[in-house]
């Protein structure tokens, strides 16, 4: 059947005026005009929706249906517009965002809790997983955004690196093999100030071949880029066991059980308790330095909500 409410407006009028020149008049239209489109319809439905014997005009049983219909469908374009106010306002909508365990439990509390101050109504979904669980996520349309390290794929994905990462050899000070890599070693203030930025001097790996160390899982995108700079330098670690979370890894470290590659974001948020426990090498391979990426679905609208929280982490440290 063709479209019922095309012509909504026009049989509202009507139904206001009580009368068809009338509703002629304030629609701008001639009354043949006007009496010819109702009658089309008229015929399309099978039932009148006027009563014409009368003065005024009345509504039939079907047309008092089909203004209840036509009142509904106003209702609801009313109530669409200021959800859509609302939303540009940034009081009413939905925001998931996806990113790895570093990142959700360092890092972004702060930005998701001063979003959550300024807009208490945006209702917020998070989730912390590994990369390849976020990418799947984001392209099923579960999560708006993801902040991760991972590189996804250009035809599926829009991506904006919002920060610089760089990684770090971790070393627990009391190692003895220490004392011979003293021209490369930086302290934990060195690394806070950023002094491990440019280096590029080859830092020789194979002078820690026998200290235990220890290695994210190979899901987690540190341990795939960790891989890599082994590779490249022929380093074959000894691994004393491998763990899913970096800030359990970071503690292990201190607590002197075994080496690591950390990044600087987990050095800047997560102190020490004794900063002299831990020895930092910069590596000078070009896996060393990544970057920090916001992440859509290509061709996704970005809601206000979206833009807004993207805005924060603008500055993302």
């Amino acid at each position: 059947m063709p479209e019922l409410f095309g012509h909504r407006q026009i049989i509202y009028t009507i139904y206001k005026e009580q009368s068809f020149s009338k509703a002629a008049q304030k629609l701008f239209m001639a009354q043949p005009s006007l009496s010819l489109l109702v009658k089309k319809l008229e015929n399309q439905l099978g039932v009148p929706l006027f009563d014409r014997s009368c003065k005024p005009i009345r509504l039939t049983e079907a047309g008092k249906e089909y203004i209840r219909a036509v009142e509904t469908i106003r209702q609801t374009e009313a109530d669409f517009m200021n959800y859509l106010q609302s939303a540009r306002a940034l009081e009413a909508g939905t925001l998931g965002i996806g990113s790895n365990q570093l990142l959700s439990s360092l890092v972004l509390p702060k930005y998701i809790a001063e979003f959550n101050s300024k807009y208490p109504n945006i209702q917020l979904t998070l989730m912390d997983a590994n990369s390849t669980t976020l990418q799947n996520a984001l392209n099923a349309g579960e999560l708006d955004m993801v902040i991760d390290n991972h590189i996804l794929p250009p035809d599926l994905f829009e991506q904006a690196q919002i920060e610089a990462e760089h990684l770090l050899l971790a070393v627990p000070s009391a190692f003895p093999e220490n004392e011979a890599l003293r021209s490369y070693q930086l302290r934990y203030a060195d690394v806070l100030a950023g002094r491990h930025i440019g280096i590029n001097d080859a830092f020789p790996l194979e002078k820690l071949q026998k200290i235990p160390f220890i290695l994210m899982n190979r899901d987690n995108d540190t341990r795939k880029v960790t891989d890599r700079i082994f590779q490249e330098t022929g380093f074959c670690p000894t691994v004393l066991f491998e763990l899913d979370r970096l800030t359990t890894l970071y503690s292990y470290i201190e607590l002197g059980a075994a080496a690591s590659i950390v990044s600087d974001t987990l050095v800047r948020n997560m102190p020490l308790s004794d900063p002299e426990r831990i020895s930092f090498y910069p590596l000078s391979s070009k896996n060393a330095a990544r970057g920090i990426y916001i992440s859509y679905k290509k061709n996704k609208y970005h809601s206000p909500a979206m833009q807004a929280f993207a805005e924060s982490l603008s500055n993302l440290k």
